[in-house]
């Protein structure tokens, strides 16, 4: 299947962040000969699987495991390998991170968990995992955490038994958290969303999301960046790498309330973040954001396809009900179901004869059993040049109609890339035919309207945010008048206060920019010759008060004038009190 492919955009790649995906050697370190633990389960995955590379094991005991040699010393090992992963108990890292710094090994993915994410008494291992790294010029991921896979080369580090094969696309994921990306690696490549490369960052102390996001927009083989975050260890420079990318990058971002704060805490050292500044960062960045796994399923699906670059669309339904579902749902959306214009509509005429359905937007096929017609009216539809993208609700009974369904749909999937536009397509059947569909289907399907429109919404989205994020800064406003900022300023001065602190909103109106509606008063008696409309905020103008919210200056939502007197007066008598 043909998918969206963006443009890279970054220039320098750092190579050394190259040897966590494709390491032409990788050592184990804690594997058991005798028994299973999880240093076992990751060297016997990637024997199993066909890791493209050399395997070694390092344990308490010499052997050997699905034909990979285990040795009891790093010292020991008869070369040295690109990537060691260490899972061995948190006390022992430091041993074994300088066993491996000796070995000349630049390269560590360390599993173990036990450090800060346990007790902040833990912080001491830490800083000799650092210093020891800084030593040796070393490369880590972790703690806590499990590492990379890769599915171009069978490089599986996870301790999860591989219950599938790696099959290789386009799409690549960053978590935090291992648990959530596991869940990832079950549920994407069940709705035949298949993932070119996948890391686990854990605790972030050295390595975090913003160098693997980095990496990964220059990874030719990733058209899409998938991230589960707790939280942010730099945060300006993710938002800059996302600015500047033209690869969707879509967050799933958790640890947004004060009940959530301590256990993400204690799960992988997150600290919390206003989520206001989140949300906002990420519009002007043009990140897509979505709440839970099925909204990023569907997230991930719709980018796959042709952008949505405008919110007309077409609504084509088999159903008449679903049709008004998903006039509701366009409604909620934003989106505008255009006329069809009577070209459109005489043409569909000469397709089939209708008794009772209107020909209008959304159009009701429901009198339509010919599947060779669907195609046809959805070619026509998409090719109006005031149709942005089509919404097709295709209800039938699997039972009858499942092989002339699955021909549809290949059709649809021509059309779609023909003329360079999206179909959000709800295949409406039984729960079996669906999720069959979904695993063995390449092109994205949804199960409803509204999840279908959602779909279409994102899509919109990213497009109208990535091009308002191209022209920030190009806005066509009036010019700055010097003299007029420059007497502001002047005037500060003089008063011997910083300039522009109650002044500032004038310089923005002076710009050209929107502003709130304002008035000096200096009287009491002044307040009835207001003209401003309610609520207001009253707010202390003073050269010593800078910062009106810490000396109690400010009031809000007062709804008339009796309000603004009590307001000032309370302000005036808090000014006497302190003074």
């Amino acid at each position: 299947m043909k998918l969206y492919q963006a443009p890279n955009i970054t220039q320098g790649r750092d190579h050394r962040m190259e040897k966590f995906f494709y390491p032409e050697s990788v050592a184990v370190i804690g594997v058991s000969v005798k028994k299973l633990n999880l240093g076992r389960i990751i060297l016997v995955n990637n024997a199993q699987i066909g890791f493209k590379g050399r395997l070694y094991g390092v344990g308490s005991e010499e052997g050997e495991l699905a034909g990979v040699r285990v040795y009891t010393s790093v010292a020991g090992l008869p070369e040295t390998p690109d990537v060691a992963i260490i899972i061995t108990p948190a006390a022992t890292v430091p041993d074994m991170l300088e066993e491996c710094g000796k070995k000349g090994i630049r390269h560590a993915v360390i599993e173990s968990g036990g450090f800060s994410e346990f007790s902040t008494g833990k912080n001491n291992l830490e800083e000799q995992v650092l210093a020891i790294a800084a030593r040796y010029d070393m490369k880590f991921i972790g703690p806590n955490c499990v590492g990379t896979i890769n599915f171009e080369t069978n490089l599986m580090m996870p301790f999860a038994f591989a219950s599938r094969t790696l099959e290789p696309g386009n799409v690549a994921v960053i978590s935090q958290s291992g648990g959530v990306g596991n869940t990832f690696l079950q549920c994407l490549p069940d709705n035949n969303i298949l993932l070119s490369k996948f890391v686990a960052v854990g605790n972030k102390l050295q390595l975090d999301e913003t160098d693997f996001l980095e990496y990964l927009l220059g990874d030719e083989r990733t058209g899409i960046i998938i991230a589960y975050l707790e939280g942010f260890k730099r945060g300006r420079r993710f938002y800059e790498l996302c600015a500047g990318s033209s690869k969707p990058v879509i967050v799933l971002k958790s640890n947004r309330s004060a009940s959530s704060a301590m256990i993400a805490q204690s799960h992988t050292t997150a600290l919390s973040s206003s989520d206001d500044v989140v949300e906002a960062a990420f519009r002007q960045a043009g990140v897509i954001r979505v709440e839970d796994e099925d909204e990023l399923i569907s997230a991930t699906k719709i980018m796959q396809l042709p952008p949505m670059k405008g919110r007309r669309v077409a609504v084509l339904s088999r159903s008449g009900g679903h049709a008004v579902l998903t006039a509701d749902a366009c409604a909620k959306y934003g989106f505008e179901m255009v006329p069809f214009p009577r070209e459109f509509i005489d043409h569909v005429k000469t397709m089939y004869t209708t008794r009772v359905i209107s020909h209008q937007n959304p159009l009701d096929l429901g009198e339509i059993f010919d599947y060779t017609i669907f195609p046809r009216i959805l070619e026509a539809a998409i090719q109006l040049p005031e149709v942005d993208g089509v919404l097709f609700n295709h209800l039938y009974q699997s039972e009858y109609e499942g092989e002339m369904s699955r021909k549809f749909l290949e059709e649809v999937k021509r059309i779609c890339w023909k003329y360079g536009k999206p179909v959000s397509l709800a295949m409406i059947s039984d729960a079996n035919e669906i999720q069959t569909l979904k695993k063995t289907n390449p092109f994205p399907i949804f199960s409803t309207p509204l999840t279908a429109a959602r779909a279409l919404d994102i899509s919109a989205s990213f497009v109208e945010r990535r091009n308002a994020r191209a022209h920030r800064g190009t806005l066509h406003v009036s010019p700055v008048v010097p003299d007029s900022v420059r007497e502001l300023r002047e005037a500060c001065m003089r008063e011997g206060r910083l300039p522009l602190t109650d002044e500032a909103l004038a310089v923005c109106a002076t710009a050209g920019l929107p502003v709130v509606e304002g008035a000096r008063i200096t009287r009491m008696d002044e307040v009835e010759n207001l003209a401003l409309g309610f609520p207001v905020a009253v707010k202390l103008l003073s050269r010593d008060a800078s910062h009106k919210t810490d000396v109690g200056g400010v009031r809000l939502g007062i709804t008339n004038l009796t309000g603004v007197i009590d307001a000032m007066g309370e302000i005036l008598s808090l000014i006497h009190i302190s003074e």
